[in-house]
């Protein structure tokens, strides 16, 4: 069964520093380059096989007087390391653009990371995640939490759509409602919400609501897909505990059914999860488990089909 990984990091923080990354990262995988993620999905579990995938930006955040990162040097740098195997791994990147300070300034450095990713550039992650009370819930450099009223981001999503590339989604929870009504005025831009909307382990049951609210709001938006991916971050630990796995299933097949299997799709996030001690092989073993009764048209569109469609990933 062919794997599209929609959803992976690439950095050599030797050599490019990125202190947005995180300590744990910083400290555990300070080099992670194309040769180790080679390495690392060669250990899909049988019968998985990749053949293609998505780069995701790790700029997280650029606040103004923050520590700077050159964007879309980080463009160039994954093609660089990529492009000697892409005939046998065609590729797509999603890079940082800041889109809410200026419109005009944003659509150059749309311009400028289409040409460093010679047609291979697919779309931007600006991460919106900020909460007013709990610091754990506000990522590096990202400013406020209310970008999504900004008129002009609001008319860098527009921009996006209008040349035809799509916007990575990464928010808490309660901020997917306020996502859903955005997004469902800008139909002609994909929209892709990442890691399972990340509901927050360990916290109370209305927030967990909450996450099911945005959700189903988001579920409404025909524009709108989404990853299932870091799903620790929702329920640590359930790589080890089956009481924890039971409930990251239901989560997940929870979101596939509301979204449909065309909306969906299976991500490593890696090399994250290595964080977190989550292999490939344990990863995309449990994506196999949880998936076994469906159809291999179904499961077809959730490793593969599905983000080769979004992402425009031809030739695999």
């Amino acid at each position: 069964m062919k794997v599209c990984d929609p959803h992976f990091h690439l950095w050599n923080i030797s050599e490019r520093p990125n202190p947005n990354l995180g300590e744990g990262v910083n400290k555990s995988f300070p080099v992670y380059e194309a040769g180790d993620y080679a390495r690392d999905m060669r250990n899909l579990p049988v019968p998985l096989n990749l053949t293609s995938g998505v780069h995701v930006e790790t700029v997280v955040g650029q606040m103004l007087g923050g520590f700077p990162l050159d964007t879309v040097e980080e463009t160039t740098w994954v093609c660089n390391q990529l492009s000697p195997s892409e005939a046998s791994f065609p590729f797509g990147i999603v890079g940082y653009v800041h889109l809410a300070r200026d419109t005009a300034e944003s659509e150059r450095m749309l311009v400028k990371h289409q040409e460093a990713a010679e047609g291979r550039f697919r779309g931007v992650r600006m991460i919106l995640n900020h909460h007013p009370d709990n610091p754990d819930l506000t990522w590096p450099q990202v400013e406020h939490g209310d970008f999504l009223q900004s008129s002009i981001f609001q008319e860098g999503i527009s921009l996006l759509g209008e040349k035809g590339l799509s916007f990575d989604l990464q928010c808490n929870p309660h901020q997917l409602e306020d996502s859903a009504i955005v997004f469902n005025k800008y139909p002609q831009t994909q929209v892709i919400l990442n890691h399972l909307g990340l509901m927050h382990d360990g916290e109370d049951e209305a927030h967990d609501q909450i996450w099911r609210n945005g959700m189903r709001a988001l579920a409404s938006v025909p524009n709108v897909y989404v990853k299932l991916s870091m799903l620790w971050f929702a329920r640590n630990n359930y790589h080890h505990n089956a009481i924890e796995e039971a409930k990251i299933k239901n989560m997940v097949h929870e979101v596939i059914d509301l979204f449909g299997v065309d909306r969906c799709m299976f991500a490593s996030n890696y090399p994250v999860e290595m964080v977190q001690g989550i292999s490939i092989e344990t990863l995309y073993g449990k994506f196999l488990s949880w998936t076994g009764s469906m159809s291999e048209t179904e499961r077809s569109a959730l490793f593969h089909d599905t983000a080769t469609r979004v992402y425009k990933i031809n030739g695999k």
